[in-house]
């Protein structure tokens, strides 16, 4: 639950090595949530069970139990 910064969030889903890191990848169009392209890096989102966080083609992660 609640809201969390997307670049905080690839962090803690080990994703990106860095929140600066997260930040290129987003103002690339390189990661998505639930098939939705995030554009803005001070975007935030609702964690809940079940989200797919997508980082180019091959990195994503499932979130459980949240």
């Amino acid at each position: 639950g609640g809201k969390k910064k997307i670049s905080d969030l690839l962090m803690e889903l080990k994703l990106a090595p860095s929140k600066t890191e997260a930040r290129r990848l987003v103002k690339q169009g390189g990661v998505r949530i639930d098939q939705a392209t995030i554009s803005d890096p001070q975007a935030e989102t609702a964690v809940h069970d079940g989200m797919v966080v997508n980082v180019g083609k091959l990195k994503y992660r499932r979130i459980r139990g949240r």
